[in-house]
Parts: structure tokens; sequence; C-alpha cells
């Protein structure tokens, strides 16, 4: 626990301390990167834990669910293309989820879900996070909100929104002997992550979250339940069966960078797109995942 405690530090400190040294373009770059490198990853192995939870081990059922799988991926763009407000905040609520689940299930146990019903540190785990985010970068995130043609956000109304949220979450953990250890870490992680959102770009804020607190603890659940543990030697093979994906990533952003003028087009709503849409299956895998691991 104070390991993990300590880690979580080091990683602010060193991103807050970049957030005032690196202009903004330098920290999208860096969070782009990070993005489509360890982010890609961290999803890239679905239809390995696929195969583990569903027992088939069949080239025939490898392939249907290859197809399946990319039939989700496809129809997340379809859904964003027909109905873009609605698919937006499909998006946030499913990742509310998501970063709640996987932030519980590295910190605490389910033994200490005793006095506390599993959703409710969860969910307002990733709402926390959201409305920091949100709130901290409320020009651009709003801009974003315009071009998928939904409502724009009030700073005022989010601030109040953050303050209720914060008050009931540490209610919540104190009132439950077995989280209240959990107090003190979950305050300073937020106050962190306040201070770093509030001087870094969305991207760059959002990135350093859903990687160091997110995707490389996926990574590391993901090679102990596909292998049985999660030392060095699975560590490297998980990277292996991902590196055609982590190829194709970052094909993309060389493609990206020679064939799209970045500075006529909008990147933030076709980055946000596309990360949905690897999303909504991703989620569905990983919270089988972590039921068979129950």
């Amino acid at each position: 626990m104070i390991k993990i405690i300590k880690s979580r530090i080091v990683v602010f400190v060193i991103f807050i301390s970049l957030s005032y040294l690196l202009p903004v373009i330098y920290q999208d770059i860096l969070g782009f990167m990070l993005i489509l490198s360890i982010g890609v990853i961290h999803g890239a192995n679905d239809l390995l834990i696929i195969k583990k939870y569903t027992r088939k081990n069949s080239l025939k059922s490898q392939i249907s669910y290859f197809f399946y799988y990319l039939g989700l991926v496809f129809l997340g763009f379809v859904f964003f293309y027909l109905f873009p407000s609605i698919a937006l905040l499909s998006f946030v609520l499913v990742s509310i989820y998501h970063f709640g689940e996987q932030h519980w299930e590295v910190s605490a146990s389910n033994a200490e879900f005793v006095n506390v019903k599993r959703i409710y540190p969860i969910i307002l785990h990733g709402l926390i996070f959201f409305v920091i985010v949100f709130m901290n970068n409320i020009n651009i995130v709003n801009d974003v909100l315009l071009s998928f043609n939904t409502i724009s956000l009030n700073y005022t109304s989010l601030r109040i929104l953050l303050f209720v949220l914060f008050l009931i979450y540490m209610s919540l953990l104190l009132s439950s002997k077995s989280m209240r250890v959990y107090f003190a870490d979950e305050f300073v992680f937020f106050i962190l992550l306040f201070v770093l959102t509030l001087n870094s770009s969305l991207i760059f804020g959002f990135s350093i979250y859903f990687i160091f607190f997110h995707s490389i603890l996926s990574i590391k659940d993901q090679v102990k339940y596909i292998y049985g543990d999660d030392n060095s030697e699975y560590i490297k093979k998980y990277l292996i069966s991902a590196l055609p994906y982590f190829i194709l990533a970052i094909l993309f952003l060389i493609g990206s960078y020679l064939f799209i003028d970045f500075e006529s087009l909008d990147i933030l709503p076709i980055m946000f797109t596309f990360l949905a849409a690897i999303t909504f299956p991703h989620v569905i895998v990983i919270e089988k995942m972590y039921s068979s691991m129950k």
C-alpha cells in the first residue's frame, strides 16, 4: 500500500514539473505518444483475455471473436457518426466506471468492501476524475462538446459538483472501517491530480492518468490473468503479443503527421472518437475478466 502511494506521488511530481517546463505543443505530443503506445498496448490483447475466460482455443472461435470485436469497434464509429452527442456521453459514462473499477481493483481487495457497496467508490472515483479534468480545461472541453453538437459546461457548476462529490467520496471512505485506510491516499491523489491538470493541457493531463494510473496497472492485471503471474517473462510475452497493434499505432501516428493538416483540423474530436470506438468493447472484456477472477 505504502509503495503504491509513493509511486503515485513520484509520478505526479515528475509530470507536474514537466507541465511547468514544457510548452503546450510538446505536452500534447508527449500525451499523444503515450496514448498511442502504452494506451493502445493495454487494450491490444483483449482477444487473449477472451480466449482465457471462454476456454475456446480453436482457430474458428478465435477468428469469430476477432470479427465480433472488430464489429463492435466499427459500430462505435457508426454510433459517433449518427448520434455524436449521445455517443460522447456514453463514452464518458463508460470511462467513469472503467477507470474507477481499475483504480479500486488495484487499491483494495473484495474483502475490504465490507460495509460499502463496491459500485459507489468506483463511480465516485471516475466522476471526480472527469470533473477535475473538465473543470481545469473548461474552454477546450467546451470546444470539443460544441463539435459533438452538445451543450457546454459551466465552470461554477463543475466547481460546486466537485466539492459535493469529493465530500461524499471522502465521507464514504471514512464511514467504512475497512475503507478508512484509503482516505489519505485518495485525498492526496486527487489534490495532486488537480494541480497537474490545472497547468497542463487537456491531452497531457488526461494521458498521465490514463497511462500511469490506468493502462500500466491494467496491463499487470491482464498479464497475471492470462499467464497466471505478472513477472517480467510474462510481461515480455504480453508485449510481444501486442507488438502488431503497437506497430499499427506508430504507422497511424506517422501517417497522421504526413497526410493530415492538423492546423486546419480539430484533432481532439477525432481522438475522442477513436478512443471511444476501441474503449466500448475493451470495457466489456475487462469487466468479464475481473468477474471471472472473483
